[in-house]
């Protein structure tokens, strides 16, 4: 350096979160990225003026590294300034705050239950997929696919509902599908619904009009073109949404929950979830849960009907989309209904407590799993403390969800009888093939992580931290119990396709999740002699998936990564790809460098949320001592 030049005198603006955790700091406006993650407010001191907040010479966040590179790439960089702005051609937006740029990745560290971030169950379920062929040390066969813009429009006039012929067999649809499974809305809130022409209608009646014709064309054999006539009945209803927020009734809560299970059978998960947090509030704000709570009102009152199926429901979203459960209920919590007593026992009251321990269930995993990350993120863990942690909670959630199942009665835990002409026949299989659904989905969401370690490293681990646990064999035999749920679940849509009638399963949920726990297992295990009836069971699963998906509007972009993923598991079998984890990854490279050479490949704004939460949605925890 001239000794003529001045010294250059380098300030830290690094805020006081990252110096207290002593990590880089990316100095964005209004919050860094470390901030955001742990739910922090983001400010900077000046250390030579005790108190004063700095807030000038802060980056914004297009001013910093590009989001593809990581911090460990950026520290490594020579400190040259700050590097401009790419030409407005290649400028993107940058990430939302919510996402997370798979920096995490290069830890090597993996979440129990790795929460995923994303729009839609196609993009959750697709960035766990893209986590497994990193972890597996194998390129991805597909570009990830970007998320959707805005389809949203006004229309100057609402859709022509069906004729009144067609809604009335619309309506029976729908109380042969969902009502079996959440029975708010009884035949007299529906009475009137064929009437379209009836201008005295309130909004909320609108509006149950425009989804019950939805759910009609959702199990219409023709549904994979009726798509556009859903979307306008959905839009409509949007558009309706601030004056049934008006009403504060019953009524209206009960068009907001409904709206919420439409929008999650048309993938729109995360869209789902704010609507239905909007119908918690709306409930709560006009005391439904209270009234349901009445001594003598029994659970068969439209607000107790209406809680119980609402709290069941957002328990099962939230697990879905990786979200806090907003919904406590000291009742509820305790597998409890309000007022059971009053009521004489029967197969639907059996139903309803058995679907509450479900959704108890469900928020426990959730919750313990989430807590189990942020303490190995956050706390000074060792790696063999995070590691035996893991194992314990793992072990305790198995146990959990094994003796919920051994409490399911007899009834919905054998195979269901499809097919029969009975009515009561036909409800009990339905209920049986829910629950029975949302068991095996919690199974490979609890243990498809184990598909992701070596075998051998699983095993080591397991003889130095489980040995003589009572949940060891649950644990040993997880990955096992992952891919048989994943076949269960494929085989029990099928049964249920193959039934030719009408269901919540097959009408409004795709197998995806076990569709890609049964690819990863083809992937690792493609000597088997086995293998080839998995890889049949997945094309089958293929399949159906892309029947759900045919009516809705990402389509295309979910044919393209399943027929990627249908191609590359038959390349597996042929032996045309290296096996897992034979390639020496480095998890300190970042991770684009391991991924597909497909041009154009870009990760897309969802991605990892690591620490799992928004940490202001745990606020309620925290309230109840949970």
């Amino acid at each position: 350096m001239d000794q003529h030049s001045p010294k250059r005198k380098r300030l830290s603006y690094a805020c006081n979160y990252c110096r207290q955790k002593k990590t880089r700091c990316d100095e964005q406006q209004p919050s860094c990225r470390n901030c955001r993650v742990a739910g922090v407010e983001c400010i900077t001191t000046d250390k030579r003026r005790s108190g004063v907040v700095v807030s000038h010479r802060r980056r914004t966040a297009g001013a910093t590294a590009t989001p593809s590179m990581s911090p460990a790439v950026v520290a490594a960089t020579p400190e040259s300034g700050p590097s401009p702005l790419p030409p407005p051609s290649q400028y993107h937006p940058p990430v939302p705050a919510q996402s997370w740029d798979r920096s995490g990745w290069r830890s090597g560290r993996l979440p129990m239950m790795p929460q995923l971030v994303g729009g839609s169950m196609f993009e959750i379920m697709t960035e766990w997929l893209d986590l497994a062929f990193f972890r597996l040390r194998v390129p991805a066969p597909y570009a990830a696919p970007s998320p959707p813009g805005a389809r949203l429009l006004v229309s100057d006039e609402p859709p022509r509902l069906p004729t009144p012929d067609l809604m009335r067999r619309y309506k029976q649809a729908f109380f042969d599908t969902l009502w079996i499974l959440f029975p708010f809305l009884s035949e007299g809130d529906l009475g009137d619904i064929e009437d379209i022409d009836d201008a005295t209608k309130l909004p909320s009646q609108q509006a149950l009009s425009y989804l019950v014709a939805a759910i009609g064309c959702m199990t219409d054999p023709q549904s994979h073109l009726l798509g556009p006539t859903i979307n306008a009945y959905i839009q409509q209803c949007n558009t309706l949404l601030g004056h049934i927020i008006a009403e504060r009734s019953l009524a209206s809560v009960q068009a907001v929950l409904l709206l919420a299970i439409v929008l999650r059978s048309c993938d729109e998960i995360s869209w789902a979830w704010d609507i239905l947090s909007l119908g918690v509030s709306m409930a709560q704000s006009i005391r439904v849960n209270q009234e349901a709570k009445t001594p003598g009102n029994g659970s068969a009152t439209p607000a107790c009907a209406t809680w119980w199926c609402m709290y069941v429901f957002e328990k099962i979203l939230a697990f879905e989309c990786g979200r806090a459960s907003t919904i406590w209920d000291r009742c509820l919590s305790q597998h409890a209904l309000p007022g059971e007593n009053d009521m004489m026992g029967g197969n639907d009251l059996s139903y309803q407590k058995t679907c509450i321990g479900l959704a108890n269930t469900l928020r426990e995993m959730q919750d313990r799993a989430a807590g189990t990350w942020r303490r190995e993120e956050w706390l000074p863990q060792t790696v063999e403390e995070a590691v035996e942690e893991k194992l314990r909670v793992g072990g305790e959630l198995a146990t959990m969800l094994n003796d919920w199942w051994k409490d399911v009665p007899s009834e919905y835990r054998l195979t269901p009888k499809l097919g029969s002409a009975s009515s009561s026949d036909r409800a009990r299989a339905q209920r049986s093939a829910f629950l029975c659904f949302y068991y095996n989905y919690a199974w490979i969401l609890l243990n498809r992580s184990g598909l992701l370690v070596e075998e051998k490293e699983m095993q080591d681990v397991l003889e130095r931290y489980a040995r003589g646990k009572p949940w060891h064999h649950l644990i040993a035999n997880g990955t096992t119990t992952c891919v048989e749920a994943a076949r269960e679940s494929i085989k029990l849509i099928v049964a249920l396709v193959d039934s030719r009638q009408p269901s919540y399963l097959t009408s409004m949920v795709s197998p995806i999740g076990a569709v890609y726990a049964l690819a990863v297992h083809i992937l690792r295990e493609r000597n088997s002699l086995l293998i080839r009836s998995d890889f049949e069971l997945m094309k089958v699963g293929l399949a159906i998936t892309r029947h759900h998906y045919q009516r809705l509007d990402g389509f295309q972009r979910a044919e393209e990564t399943l027929s990627a993923v249908e191609a590359y598991a038959e390349k597996c079998l042929g032996g045309q790809v290296q096996d897992a984890f034979s390639v020496g990854l480095d998890l300190s490279v970042p991770p684009d460098e391991y991924s597909t050479n497909i041009a154009g490949f870009g990760w897309g704004p969802s991605g990892l949320d690591w620490a799992g939460w928004d940490w202001n949605d745990l606020s309620h925890l925290f309230e109840h001592g949970e």
